[in-house]
């Protein structure tokens, strides 16, 4: 038994910016943190160091490794859905990606707090974020990405950019490195262990149990837990916890703490749907040159650099995201004869919603995850309508005159029906889950508006579990902004 001050249970993007936040360094407000975060083997350096090496990421020792159940609507595919392990979380194997909500997404964070948020805060906010972590704009640019713009603009059915990254002189950052930037480090104790449950007393959250190779054991909190796990294991350690939908934790042997039907509900993700292209010039190397290595490690630029993911931007009304890499998406990183182009679609606000379910109290076994894509048509109706719009931006710009041709789905493939299979067969997750222990102010809200678990004082839960519906891009910017606030908030309680 052990006891702190603050316990965040994950050290993903949510919980680093928690705990570099709370912890203080001059020991006179908050006191010293806590991080819970499983133990896991580093990947190769290279790997972890060099931004258009991230996909080696996925699927190695800094990956959970997760599948999904088979998908009716994606041709009863099983998709791999990779999520980070290790401090750092997810941010330690994606793109690196810094997408800041936009001005609907932060609207729809209002309207779900219910009115006890507004936008001058989350803006102020947000810019108090990004000055934190110093996102940068890439120091090099594919030919594929320039073109992509270039057609865009001539285009001028939506808009276009290229994306800022989370990296530090065009090497990989995450939001584990704020510990040191913001010294907080010295007030931050990082334990490698899993988190089974939360410890109840009453309505009041005193600590967690946690367990390893030596056994169980329990650390308490004189402040308060701050749950940070993320979409997937968020509801499962409240499931664990008597905190959840009562027939799954009845079913699972789970006394009921707390009935709460929407505990590991409401899963959405974004879905992408590759077109690929082969094209005339600029084939991306899947191996760098000696001068490719020489030029990253003096300079911090070149391909190595590259996220891969450059560049993009919304289209129709923001109902649709088109990403853009210099690869063929579907075989890179290997070797290639040809030169090729991904413009990848997703709709940003997909109608559909999945759902976690706990298959035991042992926290050994993982939950089954039914993400449900596509079962909204409307879903399948948007991404093909921006299949749609990629072939008209393509036709209509100087990219007809790079483009050799359309290997995916081909153009072969015209009519809607021909699109949806194509959809069925060949999209993917574009690793955003989200939504599953939902923020707000209704009654059947899991989190509050004020980031408290509901029906518990003590207890905090902030991550991509509480967002009321994913945002038009990328979510990490997100899910970090609600983390600060969250933090910033607990500051002032406890200050």
């Amino acid at each position: 038994m052990s006891k702190t001050d603050w316990i965040v249970v994950g050290g993903g993007s949510a919980g680093c910016v928690v705990a570099a936040r709370l912890a203080d360094p001059n020991g006179s407000r908050c006191g010293n943190v806590t991080i819970l975060e499983p133990p896991t083997n580093a990947a190769r350096r290279v790997d972890r160091e060099r931004p258009a090496k991230w996909l080696n990421l996925l699927g190695s020792s800094e990956d959970w490794k997760l599948t999904t159940s088979e998908n009716p609507q994606l041709a009863n595919r099983a998709l791999r859905w990779p999520r980070g392990r290790g401090l750092g979380g997810s941010s330690r194997i994606n793109a690196m990606i810094w997408f800041p909500p936009t001005c609907k997404d932060l609207q729809m964070l209002v309207n779900a707090s219910g009115g006890a948020w507004n936008l001058a805060e989350l803006q102020q906010d947000l810019n108090d974020l990004t000055e934190l972590t110093r996102p940068e704009q890439p120091a090099w640019q594919s030919e594929a990405s320039q073109r992509f713009l270039d057609a865009a603009k001539q285009f001028g059915a939506g808009a276009a950019w290229t994306y800022m990254r989370l990296n530090r002189s065009g090497r990989r950052w995450n939001p584990a490195r704020l510990f040191n930037e913001t010294q907080a480090g010295g007030c931050i104790e990082v334990q490698r262990t899993t988190v089974n449950r939360l410890i109840c007393k009453g309505d009041r959250i005193i600590g967690v149990e946690t367990y390893d190779d030596q056994g169980k054991n329990e650390i308490f909190a004189n402040k308060g837990v701050v749950i940070c796990a993320g979409a997937i294991a968020t509801p499962a350690i409240l499931m664990r916890s008597g905190i959840g939908p009562r027939d799954q934790l009845e079913k699972a042997g789970i006394e009921v703490c707390l009935e709460s039907e929407q505990v590991g509900q409401g899963l959405q993700d974004h879905l992408i749907m590759p077109m690929i292209f082969q094209v005339r010039s600029g084939r991306f190397p899947p191996h760098p040159s000696v001068q490719d290595i020489a030029r990253w490690q003096t300079m911090g630029t070149g391909p190595l650099a590259s996220n891969l993911a450059e560049c993009g931007g919304l289209f129709m009304q923001d109902s649709v995201q088109i990403h853009v890499t210099p690869t063929h998406y579907l075989s890179y990183p290997k070797q290639a004869d040809q030169a090729y182009m991904t413009l990848g679609v997703n709709a940003t606000q997909p109608q559909s919603m999945g759902m976690l379910q706990l298959q035991s109290s042992n926290p050994q076994v993982p939950l089954s995850i039914h993400p449900h894509y596509l079962q909204n048509t409307n879903d399948r109706d948007v991404t093909i309508t921006g299949m749609r719009l990629v072939r008209r931006l393509v036709a209509e710009t100087d990219l007809s005159r790079w483009i050799v041709t359309e290997a995916l789905p081909g153009n072969k493939r015209k009519t809607d029906q021909d699109l949806g299979r194509a959809i069925s067969r060949y999209s993917r997750t574009l690793y955003h889950p989200a939504g599953t222990s939902r923020f707000g102010a209704t009654n059947s809200s899991v989190v509050t508006p004020e980031f408290r678990l509901k029906g518990f004082r003590q207890a905090w839960v902030v991550d991509g579990s509480i967002l009321p519906r994913l945002p038009h891009g990328n979510p990490n910017a997100t899910i970090m902004l609600l983390a600060f606030k969250a933090a910033n908030r607990l500051r002032k309680l406890f200050s």
